[in-house]
């Protein structure tokens, strides 16, 4: 860790730096117990392929799919000059969940989810478009990084470590967040990454380092909501090195870059990807309208449009001359009457550009009623982590179009004991590390960035799409995790900067 433990006046140096302090937990290194660790963790995280026998899905998994096939064949049409050309095709909008579901050419396309994660996808579909390869892709970056933490933290003694991977494997939610697959377990990594980043870089070496930050720039990638949670994070990070700086307290050498990393690397290639795909040079480019629809269910959105599209010009309200469709967020995105189906490719541009514009003032018009709604729905997303039951299963059509059909010998009874042993588990760990951090002045900036990570996350849910249980279960899990690598003892790292490790 970068901090320093308090030590006697005795104990210092005219500088005030400590002459002795505690030895520095074992750096972390791409070895053979690394590895063997990571094997071990992605078997114990892949318990919920054992007891249901495949992964689990919502209507958004069909749709990466759909996704990720339209963008390999758009890609191989570019390459291959004989076929078709995309932009002599059409769009045509998935009616429950939005996705694109032929190819089109990129300025011709209303809304899509997010590049990278749709092409790992239908990259890592197998077997038989059942998306499993993809689940145990997950599990396996979850297992990295959890031994990662475990290691810089309390270094990886076998018994101890094993014990913590039996302990956050069966008695919290990554697992089940690992094998929904949709990007969700990706937030909570991003979130584990930038606190390690930011507060124990010396103890990682340079490959875990890196491991680190190619995970955390493909989860920036890999969902819209990412991005500001990234943002923030990295903002938290390079405060903090500013703060170690002021204070002439040692840190790894180029901390600043390592913490910008992520968000670097990650908004470079959404860049990059949205110019080549949409033509535009955005972090979110043909995003659905998430914070607009969130707006309208909650009220203001829709009485703020009710009362001043006879006289404003917007997009959506020449979308609905007559009224705004009823019904909720997920009615208004992708109902039969929703703005995907019923607004055209420009006009879902013009609804993207003004989506702030309106929101704003549907919040500054009725501040009261707001308040009170992103009050209550903050404090229930942060109380509510059920994880996505293994209801569905995923099967190709005769068209190889992806369909989802109910599973009659679904076990309901599960996700919500792991909903049970999570509250109890988080529960213990704020108090544990609640205490280290009142007791242990060095320990306080790896659980400040973690809590307000979580925190992060939950706000930008609650701000940009709506309050739903899964939201908080792709995060809820780091605090057993942090609780079980923060050990009293091993909050204390030395002020003398170590070699840079290698491997």
């Amino acid at each position: 860790m970068n901090e320093i433990q308090d030590v006697s006046a005795s104990n210092r140096t005219t500088s005030g730096i400590p002459a002795r302090t505690l030895a520095a937990a074992p750096k972390v290194r791409l070895d053979r117990r690394f590895w063997v660790f990571s094997l071990v963790a992605t078997m114990l995280l892949s318990w919920p392929l054992l007891v249901f026998g495949r992964p689990s899905y919502i209507q958004d998994s069909a749709a990466y799919y759909k996704g990720g096939r339209a963008a390999v064949n758009y890609a191989l049409a570019k390459v291959d000059r004989s076929e078709e050309s995309p932009t002599a095709k059409t769009i045509t909008a998935d009616s429950a969940s939005g996705a694109v579901s032929r190819e089109t050419a990129g300025n011709e396309i209303k809304a899509a989810r997010s590049i990278t994660y749709s092409i790992a996808t239908y990259a890592l579909s197998a077997p038989r478009a059942t998306l499993t390869l993809l689940a145990f892709a997950q599990a396996a970056a979850a297992a990295m990084i959890i031994v990662a933490t475990l290691g810089a933290f309390d270094g990886l003694p076998p018994r101890r470590t094993t014990m913590a991977l039996v302990a956050i494997a069966f008695a919290t939610t990554v697992a089940p967040v690992s094998f929904l697959v949709i990007p969700d377990i990706f937030a909570g990594l991003l979130i584990a990454i930038m606190v390690l980043l930011a507060t124990a870089l010396s103890r990682l070496s340079l490959g875990v380092r890196s491991l680190c930050v190619g995970i955390a720039a493909f989860a920036v990638t890999a969902h819209p909501s990412n991005i500001p949670l990234a943002a923030g994070m990295t903002a938290l990070g390079l405060g903090w090195i500013s703060v170690g700086h002021f204070r002439k307290l040692t840190q790894a050498k180029w901390a600043w870059l390592w913490v910008g990393a992520p968000m670097l690397i990650g908004g470079l290639t959404l860049l990059g990807v949205n110019s080549v795909a949409f033509g535009e040079t955005s972090l979110a480019g043909k995003r659905y309208p998430f914070a607009l629809s969130r707006s309208i269910n909650n009220g203001p959105g829709r009485w703020y449009l009710e009362k001043n599209c006879p006289h404003l010009r917007y997009a959506i309200c020449q979308v609905y001359p007559h009224g705004l469709p009823k019904g909720g967020a997920l009615q208004f995105l992708w109902g039969p009457d929703g703005v995907t189906s019923r607004a055209t490719s420009a006009q879902m541009d013009r609804i993207r550009a003004e989506e702030a514009e309106i929101v704003l003032a549907a919040s500054r018009e009725y501040p009261a009623h707001e308040a009170r709604r992103l009050a209550t729905a903050l404090g229930w997303q942060l109380v509510r982590f059920w994880p996505v039951p293994f209801d569905e299963r995923m099967t190709l059509d005769s068209t190889g179009t992806p369909q989802l059909l109910p599973e009659p010998k679904a076990s309901y009874w599960i996700p919500s004991l792991v909903y049970i042993v999570t509250a109890i588990g988080a529960a213990i760990g704020c108090i544990w590390l609640g205490w280290i951090f009142v007791k242990k002045h060095s320990a306080r900036p790896v659980i400040a960035l973690l809590f307000l990570g979580i925190l992060g996350n939950a706000v930008t849910c609650v701000l940009f799409a709506a309050m739903a249980p899964r939201y908080q279960a792709r995060v809820v899990w780091l605090v057993p995790l942090f609780a079980l690598a923060i050990r009293p003892a091993n909050t204390t790292s030395s002020r003398s900067e170590d070699a840079e490790p290698v491997g």
